[in-house]
Formats: structure tokens, C-alpha cells, sequence
């Protein structure tokens, strides 16, 4: 198995040498930084994000919320773990403000914090679908940057049979639009996220082509992460590409994992007498840590 992405070399700034577990908070930047206002014309510009790890807060959230979209729990995580952008406080609407290339960011770097750079999946051949391990770092998904240097843009479409043209003026999708196209099918979801963004009355009145250009436009922008990995079936020899969602997966690996948070919560509670509320308070490594010394005690008794 091989890792492809569109940009194989990551910008310098995009060097992720500030991820550290067990560290309280990791300064994270920005590929977008773009925070859009309701009013899409006005913007602020954060360059950073500090990132707590997740606590079993968080945790217990996912566990009673699986069902909840991925779009949802990903504003839910982000909310709760940005402390700051920059050196100011959080705004508690902020997820869905954000760019989603810099959401799906931020969601992997909190992979990293809370269950480290190793990756581990199970994916089916397409051909046989005989089962197949997939694992690689997760340090070294490097990051599509676009050139996001405006909170809005601005494209001149062309029309060569009539001799006319005329400008389109866009932003980049964020969370919210995310969030609005969760209930509809694919071709739906696409039409109206591309209606949220446009931005001058006339826009709604584009041809099928021009509305290609313009999401040509949108994703030359954007940030973004686009991971697929380049397998070949050990069992029928098939070769194929598989797009990964890192962020889907990190939210299928708690929503596994996070069956084991009341076990956790009570061995704990049994043994030290803290409350429900002071436990949930704690990151996983550090409760891991706790249980690891009682385990160890207990052998030793």
C-alpha cells in the first residue's frame, strides 16, 4: 500500500512537529483562517488554534451521539477543544464558521493528540471484498493549502458565443454549509452548498458549465485534505485507488472506543473515590496513566 495526495511535499509552515501527547494544548495552524462572519462579505483572519486534548467529556458526548452526522460532531469537538484563535478567546460559534479544509484539519491533529500518529483500518477489495489492513502515520498526511488570501473572490466567466461576460463572486464553503445539506441526496447537496456560496444575485442563474468553473474555482482555494490509498488485493491481485476520510474515521474510532469510558469511569471511581464529574474532567492518556499505576499496585498486593 502506498499513500497518494494531491500535494506530495507539505508547505514548510505546515510542519507538525507541535503535536506532542500528553501535552495540554498545541499551538496548530491554520491553512484557511478565514473566520466568516453571518454577513459572508465581512471576515476576521486567525493564522492559529491552540488545541486542547479531548476529555472524557467529549467522550461521553460521542458515545450518546452516534448517530448524531459527522458534520455535527465535528463542530461539536472543535468547539470544545479550541481554546483560542490566536491569542483570543474562542468565539463558541466558531465551527461552524470556519473553512472546512481548516475543520478537517484541526479533527486530525486532534486524532493525533488523543490516540497518537499510528493509523489502522480495515478496507474491502471493491473487486472480491476480501478484507485488507491498511496502516500508515498519520504525521505524514500532508495538507492541500489552496490560497485562501480573502474571505471572498471573485471569478470572470466568458461566453464566447455571445460575445459577453460577466463576474461571479463567491466565498469558500464552511461548517454551516456543511451542516444546511445534511438531509439532502449527493446532487442536492451539491446545488445548494454552490447557491450558499455565491454571493451576487445573478450567480443562481448559471449554466451547468459555469458552475463547473466556478467549483473549479472554489477547490483551487481551499484548503484541503485529500488522502487516497493506492492498494492491491493480496487475495485477487486487483488494483485500486480509495479516497480516506480521515475525519469519518477518527469519529468511527471514538465512537468504537468510547464503549470502554464507563468501565474506565467506574474502576476509577471505585478505587480513588473521585467523583464522575472529576474523572470525565481528564484527558484519556492521563486516565490511562492512573489506570496503569492501579493495575500495577494491584499485582503487586
Amino acid at each position: 500500500m502506498t499513500l497518494r495526495w494531491w500535494n506530495r511535499r507539505a508547505p514548510p509552515h505546515w510542519d507538525d512537529g507541535v503535536i506532542v501527547r500528553g501535552r495540554p494544548e498545541s499551538r496548530i495552524p491554520l491553512p484557511g483562517g478565514w473566520l466568516l462572519s453571518e454577513i459572508s462579505t465581512e471576515s476576521r483572519r486567525y493564522r492559529s488554534a491552540m488545541l486542547r486534548p479531548m476529555t472524557g467529556h467529549e467522550e461521553e458526548w460521542l458515545l450518546q451521539n452516534h448517530q448524531e452526522s459527522s458534520a455535527t460532531r465535528t463542530s461539536r469537538l472543535i468547539n470544545a477543544c479550541v481554546v483560542r484563535l490566536d491569542d483570543e478567546d474562542a468565539p463558541s460559534d466558531m465551527a461552524s464558521r470556519m473553512l472546512i479544509g481548516d475543520r478537517d484539519y484541526l479533527i486530525l491533529q486532534l486524532r493525533r493528540l488523543t490516540l497518537g500518529d499510528r493509523v489502522q483500518a480495515i478496507v474491502n477489495c471493491p473487486s472480491c471484498q476480501a478484507k485488507m489492513d491498511v496502516d500508515f502515520d498519520a504525521a505524514s498526511i500532508p495538507l492541500e493549502s489552496g490560497t485562501p488570501d480573502s474571505a471572498t473572490y471573485e471569478i470572470t466567466l466568458q461566453d464566447a458565443a455571445q460575445k459577453t461576460s460577466r463576474t461571479v463572486h463567491f466565498r469558500l464553503p464552511c461548517g454551516a454549509d456543511q451542516e444546511a445539506v445534511l438531509s439532502m441526496d449527493v446532487s442536492e447537496a451539491a446545488e445548494t452548498l454552490l447557491r450558499r456560496c455565491l454571493l451576487n444575485d445573478d450567480a443562481v442563474r448559471l449554466t451547468a458549465d459555469e458552475k463547473s468553473r466556478v467549483i473549479a474555482e472554489m477547490q483551487n482555494r481551499a484548503p484541503r485534505i485529500d488522502l487516497e490509498l493506492d492498494m492491491s488485493c493480496p487475495e485477487c491481485g486487483s488494483g485500486f485507488v480509495m479516497p480516506f476520510d480521515t475525519t469519518a474515521f477518527f469519529l468511527d474510532e471514538l465512537r468504537i472506543t468510547a464503549s470502554q469510558l464507563l468501565r474506565e469511569v467506574h474502576c476509577l471511581a471505585l478505587y480513588y473515590h473521585w467523583s464522575e464529574g472529576e474523572i470525565l474532567r481528564l484527558n484519556r492518556d492521563r486516565r490511562r496513566v492512573y489506570l496503569a499505576m492501579l493495575s500495577d499496585q494491584m499485582r503487586q498486593e
